[in-house]
């Protein structure tokens, strides 16, 4: 009797026309502006761009490392206010004053923390962390002494219509030469050697500190240095990734060295595939947005589920 009636059913159920696919349109991001992050986005994966900054088809609530990156960035900043010219003789009052910081940052951010024990831990490490900063700060005001002239500084570009926004996490000032010294710093992974970052630069795989440099070109500063500090590991002394800014390329930069150059063409060059990026995702001409061919982009990336087109996964990545 069911089958009877089931087969019954099929022969009144009748398919739809089909209908005429809608005309391909152009895609624009939410918001008018450009950062160095979305740029960094894009560059490693057209389709989280797309899926970040058209859609936002996902709410991130972020991560404990996150959450730690945050109150690092908080504390050195309040830290900073008081301590503008770093000097060897307040480097007991310097520990216990970034302690005290880390300890308030890091309870201003507890719900970005999933357990009282993740928490207590990365309050620990920030801890071990802020003390081999201190002693590195000290190291490198007795070689070099300078002043800290901007702490998360809001800056904003406009470039050929164009409007870059961002934060610097830190400016310094040559005490002696009076030359600007861009600081960014890193609680994540970064790169562990001045060449591997330049090479990255040059295949634009980074405009972070590109973009601050000619943001400060254009507020009349001379700047000759760019930074990344590392603040991950509590184990090992800070060992920041500097490049100097030279008038003409050196040559090919080899070696593991934590210092290099890196020539004013090869921020031009940068600034120029900002630009183009810019022009590309304000463009009205319709256009899809590829996967990035590494699958090592989708580890960490908050839309993987969603993203039909995102790479396999590396077969003997299990077997390594």
């Amino acid at each position: 009797m069911c089958l009877a009636l089931a087969r019954e059913k099929l022969h009144v159920i009748a398919l739809a026309e089909p209908v005429e696919r809608e005309p391909a349109g152009a895609v624009r991001a939410r918001h008018p502006h450009f950062s160095a992050s979305s740029l960094n986005a894009y560059s490693e994966c057209e389709r989280k761009w797309f899926y970040r900054y058209v859609c936002a088809a996902v709410d991130d609530p972020g991560s404990a490392a996150s959450a730690y990156g945050s109150a690092f960035h908080l504390a050195l900043e309040r830290f900073h206010e008081r301590y503008l010219r770093p000097r060897p003789g307040d480097e007991d009052a310097m520990d216990r004053d970034l302690t005290e910081q880390i300890d308030a940052a890091f309870a201003e951010h507890r719900e970005g923390f999933p357990t009282a024990v993740e928490f207590e831990i990365q309050v620990r490490r920030a801890r071990r962390t802020g003390k081999r900063y201190v002693a590195w700060l000290v190291a490198e005001s007795r070689r070099a002494p300078f002043t800290v002239v901007g702490r998360e500084l809001a800056v904003q570009l406009e470039l050929e219509g164009f409007t870059f926004i961002g934060f610097i996490d830190r400016l310094d000032r040559d005490d002696r030469t009076q030359a600007i010294h861009v600081v960014d710093y890193k609680t994540g992974s970064i790169a562990k050697s001045a060449a591997e970052y330049l090479e990255k630069v040059r295949r634009f795989g980074d405009f972070q500190l590109p973009f601050y440099y000619w943001v400060r070109c254009a507020a009349g500063d001379r700047v000759t240095r760019l930074t990344l500090l590392p603040l991950k590991d509590a184990l090992r002394d800070v060992r920041p990734v500097t490049l100097e800014v030279v008038p003409l390329p050196t040559g090919a930069v080899r070696g593991d060295a934590p210092t290099g150059t890196i020539a004013v063409a090869d921020l031009e060059r940068a600034k120029q595939r900002m630009l183009d990026i810019c022009r590309e995702l304000t463009s009205a001409a319709p256009r899809s947005f590829s996967a990035a061919a590494d699958p090592e982009a989708c580890v960490f990336c908050a839309y993987t589920v969603a993203c039909v087109r995102r790479p396999p996964p590396d077969g003997d990545r299990f077997g390594q």
